[in-house]
């Protein structure tokens, strides 16, 4: 889980950094976006509260409501400095960004189901576009039903103690070589080395890339038409 950061505390370090001068005005808001990622940076795999979900965007996402929120109302001008806008006036669409990656399957959303689970479990992005955020509580709540705490506000809680992640990365998947192609391989590798200086694993380590198993590479050798490399003592 990651160190959580207070929204006083996110302003207070942001009213710290330096300006930004008014000739890169232009770039203002991918600037300011970047040096947001760095302060609230989180580890990756590291859970965030829903409240701290925000957290999670990228730079690219931030710049824009950096970008939107400038045009959309009027900030008073420097003449030497382009200002951001606050961050209390964007808070607001960064959540809805954060909510609709949640809902894209872009960041994963776990909670506690009900106020009595004890469970932590997934919540599916089937179930999301049903649910709705409670961004101070870091609660998904549904209204879509009678109100079942009896509290006459219209909603219950569907998950309390809701946390987001991004999504870890998947592995690249390498399709194997065929013989074919590691016959082909060892027999270049052979053809620049002479087979006598050549050991088993250095021609394995060799093919690594190529994403040849022992076994391939053991029946290039033998389709190479040469002696078995030293190293490794016939059996």
């Amino acid at each position: 889980m990651a160190v959580s950061l207070p929204l006083f505390e996110i302003e207070f370090r942001i009213a710290l950094m330096p300006a930004i001068s008014r000739g890169a005005h232009l770039g203002g808001p991918l600037l300011h976006a970047q040096r947001l990622v760095e302060l609230w940076a989180v580890n990756g795999g590291d859970d965030v509260s829903l409240t701290e979900a925000f957290r999670l965007l990228d730079v690219d996402t931030i710049a824009g409501v950096i970008l939107r929120t400038s045009v959309a109302r009027d900030y008073p001008g420097d003449p030497r400095h382009w200002s951001p806008p606050p961050f209390a006036d964007m808070l607001d669409e960064l959540r809805a960004c954060a909510w609709q990656a949640a809902l894209d399957g872009t960041l994963l959303v776990t909670g506690i189901k009900g106020v009595h689970g004890t469970r932590r479990q997934q919540v599916s992005t089937a179930e999301l576009p049903r649910l709705t955020p409670d961004w101070r509580l870091s609660r998904l709540v549904c209204a879509d039903r009678a109100d079942q705490n009896g509290d006459g506000d219209g909603v219950h809680d569907e998950f309390i103690d809701v946390c987001v992640r991004r999504l870890p990365a998947k592995p690249i998947a390498y399709a194997r070589p065929t013989q074919d192609q590691v016959d082909a391989a060892v027999k270049d590798l052979l053809e620049t080395r002479s087979p006598d200086s050549l050991t088993e694993e250095e021609v394995q380590t060799a093919l690594e890339l190529l994403g040849a198993t022992r076994e391939q590479v053991r029946a290039g050798i033998k389709n190479a038409g040469v002696g078995r490399p030293r190293g490794r003592p016939r059996k």
